[in-house]
């Protein structure tokens, strides 16, 4: 048996519980990731119904500035008639006066209008930001339990990383370097075992001229011809 194939199996095996952990970590970075969207879909409305206040605010504003206008050239014209002693120009006075007062009925109505919305756009603005408060708060003890796992995991990573470094030292360095080099491009295991003459990789049989080699050794470190595995006869290590 080749005196490398334990550790190398042991290193697999290693390998193994970092992929499970991976995997954990991979899941609660998801659920992160699902607390984070509704957060910024919250914000995301807080700032869209305040930019809306914001415009409609202005845009009331000026409203109120044209209504002030309007209603300072209508007493102007008001006073004008009151002093105008001649009969024509009087009632071409009167007449821009009733105008006047149109325009500015006109005015007023837009501007309540715009004042309406002004107070629904507050009202919204004001239950967004209390909805995201809300999501904060409800997130609150899950983000702090997905910390807590985190922090869990990080210290199994560790561990099992520091485990896996210690075995792999163990490895001839050329069978070392192969199997890592495999390991970055293989999603399946890097050693995988003989049955009944075939690769269980790739089920692809093993030529007759390498078999010898893989019962005299327990192992084909060159690796399977179609997938690349390392091949080893799983009996020999029973």
């Amino acid at each position: 048996m080749h005196p490398d194939l334990p550790k190398l199996l042991d290193v697999q095996l290693k390998d193994r519980r970092l992929a499970e952990l991976d995997v954990r970590a991979q899941a609660i970075a998801a659920e992160h990731a699902t607390l984070d969207a509704l957060l910024e879909r919250a914000r995301g409305e807080v700032a869209s119904t305040e930019r809306t206040l914001t415009d409609i605010s202005r845009r009331r504003d000026e409203a109120e500035q044209k209504l002030e206008t309007q209603r300072t050239m209508h007493e102007r014209r008001k006073l004008k008639l009151e002093q105008e002693r001649n009969p024509r120009v009087a009632a071409q006075l009167l007449a821009d006066v009733e105008l006047g007062r149109n325009i500015l009925a006109q005015e007023e109505n837009e501007w309540l209008r715009m004042a309406d919305d002004v107070a629904a756009r507050t009202a919204a603005a004001k239950a967004s930001k209390d909805r995201l408060t809300a999501a904060e708060g409800e997130q609150a003890g899950a983000r702090k339990a997905l910390h807590d796992q985190s922090a869990v995991l990080a210290g199994e990573v560790a561990a099992a990383q520091a485990e896996r470094d210690a075995s792999s030292a163990h490895l001839d360095k050329t069978l070392r370097l192969r199997y890592d080099r495999l390991r970055k491009s293989r999603k399946n295991e890097i050693l995988v075992p003989a049955e009944k003459g075939t690769c269980t990789g790739c089920y692809t049989a093993i030529p007759r001229s390498r078999i010898g080699a893989l019962v005299a050794d327990g192992i084909l470190v060159d690796g399977c011809e179609m997938c690349g595995a390392i091949i080893y006869m799983a009996e020999v290590v029973a």
